[in-house]
């Protein structure tokens, strides 16, 4: 296994979300606080990181947008693995009918693309902390359905669950002890992968300037904010940017480090 991979993904995650709950703790000044007699300074006491154009110090302003970002990308991928690992063990428990209804439903959902449909809810819905988690959670949740209905189209033909069917026991029951156990693995690997992929998507829409509402930080805005004054102060854009590449590597490492765990070919690849 890669160890050391692993262990670099876990401490990036861990930082990230350490420093996230810290922020209201830990952040130098108020992240909306405007010092304009020091509006562009480059990287100083007292600003770490330096400041915007209208004097806002971007070591606060990062921590407090990286709390922004996490919390959107765990309560949406959250409530889409919910939702979609739901109907996707539904859809391959039950075949028939219902596997065909809910899985042409996704196909629907998997036939626009994920940037345009996220941004079509966004602007249904305008911009704002819930409008962000709905167009998350509804682009994702036909990829977890589609994760969880193959294993449990493997599982419920196995021994042990026909075993479980002749002693009797209720069929939610089966599916809670028996099935929902074996196609936990990919579920997890998925739903690292989906923090990641989250947070870039945050980051886009916040880019575009249909994050979360001003004044409230967001790294993606930071970035965008920045554009105008790359030559003046091209930290402005950078260490936000920085930011979010590190968030993102150590939910990649995580996943990737769980895929080798729940997969026992790619395990014996890496021995």
């Amino acid at each position: 296994m890669r160890t050391a991979e692993t262990r670099l993904g876990v401490v990036l995650v861990a930082l990230s979300v350490a420093a996230a709950l810290a922020a209201p703790w830990i952040s130098p000044f108020d992240p909306t606080a405007m010092h304009t007699a020091s509006r562009l300074s480059g990287p100083s006491w007292p600003f770490v990181l330096g400041t915007d154009f209208y004097g806002r110090d971007l070591l606060s302003r990062i921590l407090w947008g990286l709390r922004s970002s996490l919390a959107i990308a765990c309560v949406s991928v959250t409530a889409s693995a919910l939702v979609g690992t739901a109907l996707g063990v539904v859809s391959g428990y039950l075949g028939g009918r219902v596997d065909t209804l809910i899985m042409r439903t996704m196909d629907v959902l998997f036939a626009f693309p994920v940037m345009l449909l996220g941004l079509a809810i966004v602007a249904v819905l305008g911009p704002g902390f819930a409008s962000i988690v709905v167009a998350i959670t509804v682009v994702y949740v036909p990829i977890f359905a589609r994760i969880a209905r193959g294993p449990t189209l493997a599982a419920r033909v196995q021994p042990f669950v026909e075993a479980a069917r002749a002693l009797g026991q209720r069929e939610a029951l089966i599916v809670l002890r028996h099935v929902v156990p074996n196609i936990m693995g990919p579920v997890l690997v998925q739903f690292s992968n989906s923090l990641a992929t989250a947070v870039l998507f945050e980051s886009a829409l916040s880019f575009l300037g249909l994050g979360v509402r001003p004044p409230t930080p967001s790294l993606g805005q930071m970035v965008s904010e920045a554009r105008a004054y790359m030559e003046l102060s091209p930290w402005a854009a950078v260490f936000p940017g920085v930011a979010i590449m590190v968030v993102v590597l150590g939910f990649n490492l995580v996943s990737d480090a769980l895929q080798e765990r729940f997969d026992p070919k790619l395990r014996h690849t890496r021995l």
